[in-house]
């Protein structure tokens, strides 16, 4: 078979690192035919690169990683009917890996591949059904975002959410970062448009509890946790919320504008669930709603796709004891004041009356290695949005204490000037510590704020009324449950990965799963909202169709060799591999080929087929000798 070779010079990413012509000229010297474009994944790039292939060729591309546009190039071959395909990835194999060592690494990888394309067996091409049914788990603003416009377009969807109410933290929300706007004038209309729309089915207060099947047609077991509120009987009037004994209640309706409008009795709290004889909320209810003797209810679903949008939470601050969280009066966090603004409740300082000067404290637990070692990008834009309410609504001094300010977009920047013109005042530099032992005799009711001021007079000390902690953003609880189940890769951090950031944000390395909103890391509102309808559009166009095509066929078993320690079943990150009867089965759909379960077989029983063993030991004599 003869095999072509295609550099691309990747806009100088490659090129100025890695001398293409010398590459070229000593494959040429073998006899392999070479071509260079300066972006070969450009629409010229792609025009020179098909019109350059012949059917029953082998083609072998270097360019950049193949998760970026290695699908591009690999359906353009198939178009051509190239016999082989392969990719290098010269850019983040040799080139980024600096001046040094890059050519004779290139030319091992080049070498080495070229020698497993001789031995190449092309997977086999299979097609699938695919049912016309769409599950998204995670009712914030991401989930209710892709589930509606799925809908819109005649999908039938299934909104899972594991709170009693859908809405997510933006329901919370008073004011939106950079302009201020009103949040509900938002996230209301899309509330309201779930309850009307007929393709939705909504399930509150319920988790997945297994996923079977594959890609176009996964079976999904739901288990929904008891309301103890009959929601075809209850029209929300609230009689039963004005009558519970316990404080804090034990049957509450807790958002400002709660989707689904039913009230849930929480058992934790309620003298009923308790032993007592409690029963006001039944006896007051004139439609007989309540239902103590409600359990947990089982679902199951045949869907073609699932999305997840998961979310994101706040970091618990009550790790860092020195801040004073729940254990301060006066001590509270961005979020809480978010709901204290939303329902319009009182906000006291420490000594119980209004606040006139506050500390906003940014980056609480970020870019810090015993806590979040990253930024979470958002947190900045919210605590000005706060600072400049806090200001407006109780002319109160209010001073931020940060390390880096990153706002995003020039409204940002608009944002940062108002709050100054309004005399919020800003101090760079790290919190030390929150006391209650005053700084002065005068201060006495105050907390004592300890920190740096780097661009000024170095540690100083400030007595304040309120302190409002600005926490960063780790994956909501449950992601890493929604993760096994769903065998869905995660970063060290544990967001969920999509296959490639750039090109494709809301595809994960699974397919018939999507991602969306802060599932994959911390985004605003316009970008989880923007990230739900992109997934739900890569839904439509795969779950619109009737079937799917897929390589099959990766991987070769030989019985008799294999010592039964099922190794392989344990490193597949996929779960495509399980055990029937003491013997391995590999399920075609979820299997990607990347050839883990083969590299450690101690008794060498799995074949890669397109790369078999004799073409991997091969190459990489090949690769170890020119390196």
């Amino acid at each position: 078979m003869k095999v072509k070779v295609f550099f691309c010079e990747c806009g100088g990413n490659i090129s100025e690192n890695l001398d293409l012509k010398a590459l070229k000229k000593e494959l040429t010297s073998s006899g392999t035919e070479v071509f260079q474009h300066p972006f070969l994944c450009s629409p010229e790039g792609q025009a020179f690169f098909e019109a350059r292939i012949l059917p029953g060729e082998g083609v072998l591309v270097g360019a950049c990683s193949p998760h970026l546009h290695g699908s591009i190039f690999k359906e353009l071959a198939e178009k051509r009917r190239a016999q082989a395909f392969h990719l290098v990835a010269l850019r983040e194999e040799a080139a980024w890996l600096g001046k040094k060592g890059a050519y004779r690494r290139a030319i091992g990888l080049l070498k080495g591949a070229l020698m497993a394309l001789s031995y190449y067996r092309a997977p086999v091409l299979k097609k699938f059904p695919v049912t016309e049914g769409l599950l998204v788990v995670g009712g914030g603003i991401a989930g209710l975002s892709a589930a509606l416009k799925a809908a819109e377009k005649g999908l039938p969807v299934y909104l899972v959410e594991r709170e009693p109410f859908f809405g997510g933290k933006a329901v919370f929300l008073d004011r939106l970062y950079p302009r201020l706007e009103c949040a509900s004038c938002l996230v209301s209309p899309r509330l309201s448009a779930l309850i009307q729309q007929e393709n939705l089915h909504l399930f509150p207060l319920t988790h997945i509890l297994e996923v079977k099947g594959r890609p176009g047609a996964y079976e999904v077991t739901l288990e929904e946790k008891p309301r103890y509120v009959d929601s075809e009987r209850c029209h929300g009037c609230g009689d039963c919320l004005r009558v519970c004994p316990v404080n804090p209640p034990a049957i509450t309706m807790d958002p400002p504008h709660p989707v689904p409008r039913i009230p849930i009795i929480h058992a934790a709290r309620c003298l009923h669930f308790r032993g007592e004889s409690c029963s006001r909320c039944k006896e007051v209810c004139a439609r007989k709603a309540i239902r103590f003797e409600e359990t947990p209810r089982l679902h199951r679903l045949r869907v073609g796709g699932i999305i997840v949008a998961t979310g994101f939470r706040p970091y618990p601050v009550e790790k860092i004891p020195y801040y004073g969280y729940k254990r301060l009066p006066g001590v509270i966090t961005l979020w809480d004041l978010e709901r204290m603004f939303t329902r319009q409740e009182n906000i006291y300082g420490f000594n119980g009356e209004s606040p006139r000067r506050v500390a906003v404290i940014h980056c609480v637990g970020s870019r810090d290695r015993r806590h979040l070692p990253y930024c979470s990008e958002i947190c900045c834009g919210l605590a000005l949005k706060a600072g400049i309410l806090l200001r407006e609504r109780f002319s109160a001094e209010v001073y931020h204490f940060y390390l880096d300010l990153r706002l995003k977009t020039p409204e940002g920047e608009g944002l940062l000037r108002r709050a100054k013109e309004k005399g919020v005042r800003f101090i760079r530099g790290q919190v030390a510590e929150i006391s209650e032992v005053p700084l002065n005799p005068e201060d006495e009711g105050r907390l004592t704020l300890l920190a740096e001021d780097t661009l000024g007079a170095g540690q100083r000390a400030w007595a304040v009324d309120l302190v409002i902690l600005v926490p960063g953003f780790v994956p909501e609880t449950g992601s890493e449950e929604v993760a096994s189940l769903l065998r869905l890769c995660t970063d060290q951090f544990g967001f969920f990965s999509p296959r490639e950031e750039k090109t494709a944000p809301v595809e994960t390395l699974r397919k018939g799963i999507w991602i969306a909103g802060a599932a994959s890391g911390p985004k605003d509102l316009s970008e989880s909202v923007l990230s739900g309808e992109a997934a739900a559009l890569e839904a439509l166009l795969f779950l619109k169709n009737t079937s799917f095509r897929t390589e099959t066929d990766w991987i070769e078993w030989e019985e008799q060799r294999c010592g039964r320690c099922w190794l392989c079943v344990e490193v597949c990150p996929f779960k495509a591999l399980h055990i029937d009867l003491d013997r391995l089965k590999v399920e075609e759909t979820l299997c990607c080929g990347c050839g883990l379960c083969a590299s450690a077989c101690p008794s060498g029983a799995l074949r890669m087929k397109p790369f078999p063993r004799e073409a991997q030991l091969q190459s990489l004599e090949v690769l170890f000798g020119e390196t």
